[in-house]
């Protein structure tokens, strides 16, 4: 490149040198520093940040630390544009740590400014058509944002506020509903939008309409206010769940789920709730299309799954009175990695046409300039409009990134246990292990008392 500048501050063509040094001396240093701002720009992403260290906290479930790193590296890993994805991953770390109340309040800022974030700035709408989606304020990912209503539900079981965690179970159902709506729409338009060329965007179809991880925690909510006809809808919602999205749900409904409904007079229910491995994250994707004199660049953010240490879950009851124990394998209820990935399909229609619609406006400036400059050769203008169309093609190579942004906390899996037991008190434990049937990991709740009519609920996790 420095090469090139030299050979184009050296030549004379027409025999105007001083204009050509005048150019040099100001065009060219323009250009570079033109060129700085907008690659400084398009690079600084949360996906450049070394995670390691805080990840092996996280393995170690040491959550307490896992948010000491995040806050404490809070302005390196999160820019002004990142603060739902700050939000939703700080109030990710605090449910796990247990903080129940602190993660609730992060998780409905989160909320509120995907809510806010929806409609975008018509300033970051131009800026992001120029540089890339980068420089616009993340609004979160659909499961992302259905998702956390079902944490906050959570958090409000663990603090005893059954009516709102209702309230949460509930807006999760209505905003899949709406969200549903809007993205068809969304994509409706900007297909219209495009004269021609849509019958390349990527398939759209949402499969997820139904959760059976939020109609197993309605059903037993129900069932503990003592409704257990309203329980028994959500029990028939789950078979459904699986039976009409038999992609998602790729796995049998869980035997457990069915002695949930009706527990034998005089005994109790320990239901049993984990989680583990992390969900999908994004990973850049580039194309390149040659088109003769230059070519376009596709930089696309495509979501892939992590892989997960964990094979299976088992529950021990002991009773802390006479020893008897009961023991069940964790089945898994839900796959929010499935459901990530179907539900971010239509979000990737809709960037890759954008971003389609970009890069071929960029190739085309670059080519423009580039033809200008080849019926300019001898002149000082041909000169100039040679390395106008070098440094866009350039600008057009770095600035052109795919927006990989995602919450890193959010679980893979949800698996579910359910022991009718004798009232008391119990130590539970649950063991999480490889494919090799080896221990990964123990979970331990001791003095959990069981009773009757009560939500006994417990909730595990080990995210490897």
């Amino acid at each position: 490149m420095r090469k090139r500048w030299q050979l184009l501050c050296l030549a004379d063509p027409g025999g105007k040198r001083a204009d050509m040094k005048f150019f040099c001396k100001r065009a060219v240093p323009f250009c570079l520093i033109l060129f700085s701002v907008l690659f400084f720009v398009s690079c600084a992403t949360t996906a450049d940040f070394d995670f390691s260290a805080i990840d092996g906290s996280l393995e170690r479930s040491d959550y307490a630390s896992v948010y000491a790193k995040l806050e404490a590296d809070s302005k390196r890993l999160y820019s002004k544009n990142d603060e739902v994805l700050e939000d939703l991953d700080m109030g990710l770390v605090s449910h796990y740590a247990g903080e129940s109340g602190r993660s609730n309040a992060e998780l409905s800022r989160a909320e509120e400014k995907i809510r806010d974030y929806y409609a975008k700035s018509v300033t970051q709408e131009i800026s992001s058509f120029l540089v890339n989606d980068t420089v616009k304020d993340y609004s979160g990912e659909t499961y992302e944002d259905i998702y956390t209503n079902i944490f906050k539900g959570l958090n409000y079981l663990s603090l005893g506020d059954f009516d709102e965690a209702f309230v949460e179970i509930r807006r999760f159902d209505n905003k899949l509903k709406e969200i549903t709506v809007r993205s068809q729409a969304l994509l409706a338009d900007a297909k219209r939008s495009m004269e021609s060329g849509s019958e390349a965007v990527p398939s759209a179809n949402l499969k997820f309409h139904n959760s059976a991880l939020a109609r197993y925690l309605s059903m037993l909510m129900y069932r503990t206010a003592g409704n257990p006809d309203d329980a028994r809808i959500d029990f028939n919602k789950i078979k459904e769940a699986f039976a009409l999205q038999a992609d998602l749900y790729d796995f049998p409904v869980p035997a457990s789920v069915a002695g949930d409904i009706d527990i034998p007079d005089g005994m109790a229910r320990l239901n049993v709730i984990s989680f583990s491995g992390l969900a999908p994250v994004k990973v850049e994707n580039v194309l390149r299309v040659n088109l003769g004199s230059t070519y376009y660049k596709l930089a696309l953010p495509e979501m892939k799954k992590r892989p997960s240490q964990i094979a299976f879950a088992e529950v021990t009851a002991v009773s802390k009175s006479g020893g008897s124990q009961a023991v069940a394998r964790l089945e898994k209820i839900e796959s929010i990695e499935n459901i990530a990935l179907d539900t971010y399909q239509q979000h990737y229609a809709l960037i890759f046409m954008k971003t389609l619609t970009r890069s071929i406006a960029k190739a085309a400036a670059t080519a423009a300039l580039n033809e200008k400059a080849k019926k300019n050769d001898n002149s000082t203008a041909g000169s100039i409009f040679g390395l106008l169309s070098f440094a866009s093609a350039l600008t057009t190579e770095f600035t052109e990134r795919a927006d990989v942004r995602t919450s890193r906390y959010f679980p893979a899996s949800a698996s579910v246990a359910g022991l009718t037991l004798v009232s008391g008190t119990y130590d539970i434990s649950v063991k999480y292990y490889d494919a090799r049937h080896v221990v990964v990991t123990e979970r331990d709740f001791p003095d959990i008392t069981v009773t009757p009519r009560k939500l006994n609920l417990v909730e595990a996790d080990c995210l490897r």
